[in-house]
């Protein structure tokens, strides 16, 4: 599939914005198989666009497998109108990850949520070019938005994540790109998968594996659809919002290749500007969200990081 680089990507940082590669390169020969992976839990409400908005791919070789994680609604029925790859997992979210990717028979695997969409009919087609850059890409990974019309909240919360990401690639920092991408099947294995005792924080799990093995990232601007239901309820939102920092607390934010001091900037000062920017420049209302996010956050963080720490005083 890979052919000769026609541009230098040899970098120090792994991560590569894709607008500085240019479109000139073509899919070469036969096009791959591409496996799409995707967890499921309780999926009823967004599986059946998913899947279809994969079913519809105009690409000539899809496989479909869905990994259930003991969902108690209709999503195995709706799994079943797309494919009879459908396994079942009741581990974390690391096991459940990697265990439809063990069954994955494609050169490229999609490991995306049940809740992306792919936006239109060539979404992939026109992805998967990026792999013939070089050898050396393990990741294609796209940027999420949110679907039309729906609530501001989730269309802040992803253009926040966004501003983030694209901060760290543009400053050559931190850890991007592990989940909810198209992957070479040969550098998941080659770095051992995702550890299956990983829960929250899986997508920094593979992404970590790949960047130490010297695999490098693509990241391509043409959205996809992000369903999230954390931009839907604000009870979900915070609960989420807890397991992320119990998560990345706990290691000090190692995973994610940042000091805490970094991460607050991140939050406060580059949110801040991003908030700024997009109110004024951009108009975009949903900016003024923002210092609801921000609040929640650091309080939930917080308090977090303040439990551990009298934790460790108290040994």
């Amino acid at each position: 599939m890979v052919g000769d680089s026609p541009v230098d990507i040899s970098s120090s940082y792994y991560a590569i914005d894709g607008d500085t590669l240019g479109n000139n390169v073509e899919i070469i020969g036969k096009k791959p198989r591409v496996s799409f992976v995707i967890p499921a839990f309780n999926s009823e409400r967004t599986l059946d666009e998913c899947l279809s908005s994969i079913a519809n791919q105009d690409y000539p070789d899809i496989e479909i497998i869905v990994v259930d994680n003991g969902s108690t609604d209709h999503t195995v029925e709706i799994a079943k109108k797309y494919t009879q790859n459908i396994y079942f997992d009741n581990g974390k979210l690391g096991s459940v990850r990697q265990t439809g990717i063990e069954h994955a028979t494609g050169e490229i695997v999609g490991s995306f949520d049940s809740d992306n969409y792919f936006p239109y009919n060539n979404w992939l087609l026109n992805s998967i070019k990026y792999f013939n850059y070089s050898s050396d890409i393990g990741t294609v990974w796209p940027k999420n938005i949110a679907p039309p019309n729906r609530p501001l909240f989730m269309k802040m919360y992803l253009n926040f994540s966004n501003l983030l990401l694209e901060d760290r690639i543009k400053r050559k920092r931190g850890i991007v790109g592990g989940g909810c991408a198209l992957f070479l099947k040969k550098a998941i294995d080659d770095v051992g998968g995702i550890d299956r005792d990983v829960h929250w924080g899986e997508d920094f799990n593979l992404a970590n594996k790949l960047k130490d093995k010297g695999y490098k990232l693509v990241y391509v601007k043409d959205p996809i659809y992000h369903d999230t239901d954390m931009g839907l309820s604000m009870k979900k939102f915070v609960k989420k919002q807890i397991l992320g920092a119990n998560a990345f607390t706990k290691d000090n934010f190692q995973s994610t290749s940042l000091s805490i001091k970094e991460i607050f900037h991140e939050q406060v000062i580059i949110g801040t500007i991003g908030m700024v920017r997009g109110i004024i420049i951009e108009k975009d209302i949903s900016w003024l969200l923002f210092p609801f996010l921000l609040f929640i956050r650091l309080i939930i963080y917080g308090l977090t990081f303040s439990k551990k720490l009298l934790r460790v005083w108290s040994i």
